[in-house]
């Protein structure tokens, strides 16, 4: 055997080594099965088929197709998991997209837009037909006689207490509701000078003693009183006068106001 034959038998053995090692780290999850291209892996097998002669070079050469028949199972078997889930490759479709002339991609555009805006402009024709439907139309007085609704009340107008009772007004404005609450915080305090939170929000509906805890928090947030947290217990202390600026720093109390926390309340 001449030095040549000798090293290409030495290159073709390296290449079929490498060639088993790439199948083996792609059987392994390493790599991705399409990274190998197969005609390229068959042609390196075929090119130094010739130059087998031992039972070793045979065995490799056995161990190197075997290999890359693994690894085309692994591609037939990523296909068909992807055509099972309806995937996509976004390279297949790069590709895919890349082979298409303009007019293909004109196509296929005007195949798959659906427009969801539709633009409406102002025409004589339009303009002339908005003109005779509002021309032939009769008067809000003949198109009420064929429902036959009766007699037409004329709009009159609406006082104060009846605004109110529609919920459309307060009957009292909100400064003067949070200046009564607070005379009346006053006064149920007495010597105490404190009042249980729970107790002064109850009112005799549960609408209304949420408004009045509303109330109650911008009491606090003015200046006009202080919510003092003892244990499970809270308590309101009016002030004297308001304080618009209350000493330390301001803290928040959330206070959920449910139906539950006033039955444990109670």
């Amino acid at each position: 055997m001449t030095t040549t034959e000798r090293m290409r038998r030495f290159s073709g053995r390296r290449e079929l080594e490498e060639l088993i090692q790439t199948c083996i780290s792609i059987e392994n999850r390493r790599f991705n099965p399409f990274l190998l291209d197969i005609a390229e892996a068959l042609s390196i097998i075929r090119r130094h088929s010739n130059q087998l002669r031992t039972l070793e070079d045979h065995l490799l050469d056995m161990r190197a197709i075997t290999s890359v028949a693994r690894v085309v199972g692994l591609q037939s078997a990523h296909l068909r998991f992807q055509s099972s889930s309806l995937f996509i490759d976004p390279s297949m479709v790069r590709q895919k997209l890349e082979s298409l002339s303009r007019e293909q991609l004109a196509e296929f555009l005007l195949l798959s837009w659906h427009p969801i805006v539709e633009l409406e402009q102002l025409t004589l024709a339009s303009t002339k037909e908005a003109k005779e439907f509002w021309e032939h139309m009769l008067s809000f007085f003949e198109r009420r006689k064929r429902l036959q609704l009766g007699p037409f009340d004329n709009p009159a107008a609406t006082d104060l207490g009846e605004l109110a009772r529609m919920r459309v007004v307060d009957e009292k404005a909100y400064t003067r509701k949070m200046q009564d609450l607070w005379n009346e915080l006053k006064e149920r305090a007495g010597e105490d000078e404190t009042v249980d939170y729970w107790n002064f929000i109850k009112a005799s509906n549960f609408a209304h003693t949420v408004i009045r805890a509303q109330l109650v928090s911008f009491l606090v947030s003015y200046g006009y009183a202080n919510l003092q947290r003892k244990g499970n217990t809270m308590l309101l202390v009016p002030n004297a006068k308001p304080d618009p600026h209350p000493k330390g720093s301001p803290l928040s109390f959330p206070i959920p106001i449910t139906k539950e926390a006033l039955v444990r309340a109670k």
